[in-house]
C-alpha cells in the first residue's frame, strides 16, 4: 500500500472497517466546509514478482491542514456486490499544526478493484465532519491508449497500457456514429507479450475515426479514444459522395462522418468564379443532405 503527502507532511495509512467514523459530528464553527478541495480517481496497475498483477485505485486529493483534523478516511463501495473497503491515512500532528492553513495533497493506491467495476468513492475527513465530504462514482475500465499518427504511410501506432499481463486485448480502429463501425480488421496484443502496441492502416482522418479497444473477455466494457474529432485533420474527403441522379432529379450529399455542416446550392458565376447561393436552399444536417427535383443546369454547385 503506497500512501504519499505533499508539502512534507508525514502520514501513515491502514486499512479501516469504516464503521468507527461513519457517523459525523458538527464541525467547529472555524473549520470551513471547503477544507476538502478535490478528489480525482484513476487507476494503476500493480505487478509484484511471483504474482499476478492487480489493478488499484490511485487517488489524489487535497485538503487545507486544520488543527481539528487528523487525517482522511477513504471508503470504496462496489455497486454491483455492496462490499466495501476503506483506508485510514493519520498526519503527523506536530507537524500538521506547523502548517496550519495550508493545502497538502494525499496520494494513495491502497484499493484492490477489477476491471469493469462500478464504485463510489468517498473521502471524509478524521474526525468524520458532517457536510465535509467529498464522493464520487468510478467505472473501473482497462487499457489506456497513446498514439502516434504516420501521415505518410497512413498508420496510426498505438501503445496499450494498464491492463492485466494474462489477458489478451482487442484494438481497432472505427468511425463513429450512434455506434463504431468497423474499419478493418482488429488488431490483438497478447497478454504475455512485452510489447504492448500495434499499427493499424487508416485512409483518411476523418473526424470520427477512434481507436477502441477492450479486454478479451465477455462483455468487456469498450473504450474509446477519439483524437481527430477537434477539427485538427479535417480533408476533403469528408466532402466526397456528392451524387446527382438524373432519374428522379435529386442532388444528394452523405457525409463520411456525422458533421453538423450548412449546405447551400449555388450557381457558378462566369464573370469571377464566385459561387452565388440560391435563395431558400440552406439545409443544417449531420447526416445525409438531399435536394429533390434539381435542374441540370451545367454550373450548378453545392457548398
Amino acid at each position: 500500500c503506497f500512501c504519499f503527502c505533499f508539502q512534507g507532511i508525514h502520514c501513515k495509512s491502514k486499512p479501516s472497517s469504516g464503521i468507527f467514523n461513519s457517523f459525523c459530528h458538527d464541525a467547529p464553527a472555524s473549520l470551513s466546509s471547503m477544507v476538502l478541495k478535490s478528489m480525482k480517481i484513476s487507476t494503476v496497475m500493480k505487478c509484484v514478482q511471483g504474482s499476478p498483477c492487480s489493478l488499484h485505485l490511485n487517488i489524489k486529493g487535497t485538503l487545507s491542514l486544520d488543527e481539528n483534523i487528523r487525517g482522511l478516511e477513504i471508503c470504496s463501495l462496489s455497486l454491483d456486490t455492496q462490499q466495501s473497503q476503506c483506508t485510514n491515512v493519520r498526519f503527523a500532528r506536530k507537524k500538521s499544526k506547523m502548517l496550519n492553513g495550508k493545502k497538502v495533497q494525499v496520494q494513495f493506491n491502497c484499493i484492490e478493484v477489477n476491471v469493469a467495476q462500478h464504485i463510489y468513492v468517498t473521502m471524509k475527513t478524521v474526525p468524520n465532519y458532517c457536510e465535509v465530504k467529498l464522493s464520487q462514482e468510478y467505472y473501473v475500465e482497462a487499457g489506456k491508449f497513446d498514439y502516434n499518427v504516420d501521415r505518410a504511410r497512413k498508420i496510426i501506432s498505438v501503445n496499450v497500457s494498464n491492463f492485466h499481463r494474462d489477458q489478451d486485448y482487442y484494438v481497432r480502429l472505427c468511425h463513429k456514429w450512434f455506434t463504431c463501425e468497423d474499419v478493418g480488421a482488429f488488431a490483438v496484443i497478447k497478454g504475455k507479450e512485452s510489447l504492448k502496441s500495434v499499427s493499424l492502416k487508416y485512409s483518411e482522418l476523418l473526424p470520427c475515426l477512434c481507436i477502441e479497444g477492450w479486454l478479451a473477455i465477455p462483455d468487456a466494457r469498450r473504450i474509446q479514444l477519439c483524437p481527430f474529432e477537434n477539427g485538427k485533420y479535417y480533408t476533403k474527403a469528408l466532402w466526397d459522395n456528392i451524387v446527382y441522379n438524373p432519374a428522379t432529379q435529386t442532388l444528394a450529399w452523405e457525409p463520411a462522418c456525422p458533421v453538423l455542416v450548412t449546405v447551400n446550392l449555388c450557381r457558378l458565376m462566369k464573370s469571377n468564379d464566385h459561387c452565388e447561393d440560391i435563395q431558400n436552399s440552406s439545409k443544417n444536417s449531420p447526416e445525409k443532405v438531399k435536394y429533390s427535383r434539381v435542374d441540370t443546369h451545367p454550373r450548378l454547385c453545392m457548398k
